[in-house]
């Protein structure tokens, strides 16, 4: 992560807050390649740091879930009984409630911060995870290298982290790269609604938010971070694609 951050610092143009009033609203030039915004900032630069942003938010909130879904969704499978029940009565009430309308409620309870909405996309996403990772927990429970695995003195602990999680983690990964683009698409449409991330901080949806007004005028404030977001879910999704074929 430090060595994608220090990319993407070395990338940079300019300060991304920098307000120069006589260069508002140019358009591409070699000194300002995405041209500016209606108060001076260099777009390309903000896309930069937004894109950043985006991406540090987008790790947190899926590393968050899969600890949470881990914990979960995996003692649900292991140990099942009264507690698979709990825990998958729990996520079916996750799962009914759509993760816009929980950050909307969060927002509107709490205050209106990025912590906010991340606290509850990890709660509305977790739902799914949970419930596949149990699955695979219990699937891999039939299998024969796990059945076997005491014949051959692996127990308890050993058996979980030599057989189990190895094979969590591979099924895991490709649902994980096809949720970044998702997550992220999910967390840029709340900031251009105005929840969340909050101009001026540069992120992929307020940079949309704060062109919303110039659309016919700069339409560059919505074409290149419009085309950043977009290249990347398709590119997340196709990655994910071609794992799952290489896989199978």
């Amino acid at each position: 992560m430090v060595g994608v951050g220090r990319v993407f610092i070395w990338l940079k143009t300019s300060d991304p807050y920098r307000i120069d009033q006589s260069s508002r609203l140019e358009g591409m030039s070699w000194r300002h390649w995405c041209g500016t915004d209606y108060l001076g900032r260099d777009v390309y630069t903000r896309i930069v740091y937004g894109t950043f942003s985006s991406l540090v938010i987008t790790i947190i909130v899926l590393v968050s879930v899969l600890t949470i879904s881990l914990l979960l969704g995996g003692g649900a499978g292991l140990l099942g009984g009264v507690f698979d029940l709990l825990v998958m009565t729990f996520t079916d009430i996750l799962l009914s409630v759509p993760s816009l309308l929980l950050a909307l409620v969060f927002a509107g309870i709490f205050a209106n911060t990025i912590v906010t909405v991340m606290i509850a996309l990890m709660i509305s996403w977790s739902g799914k995870y949970i419930r596949y990772i149990r699955h695979l927990v219990l699937d891999l429970k039939k299998e024969e290298f796990v059945c076997l695995a005491p014949l051959r003195g692996s127990l308890g602990k050993h058996t979980l982290m030599v057989h189990i999680l190895p094979n969590l983690f591979t099924e895991l990964f490709s649902l994980v790269i096809s949720d970044i683009g998702k997550l992220l698409l999910s967390i840029s449409g709340l900031s251009f609604l105005g929840i969340g991330i909050q101009p001026p901080m540069p992120e992929l949806g307020t940079i949309l938010y704060d062109g919303k007004m110039y659309f016919f005028v700069a339409p560059w404030l919505f074409i290149f971070p419009g085309i950043v977001l977009s290249s990347i879910v398709l590119l997340t999704q196709a990655f994910s694609h071609q794992f799952s074929e290489r896989k199978e």
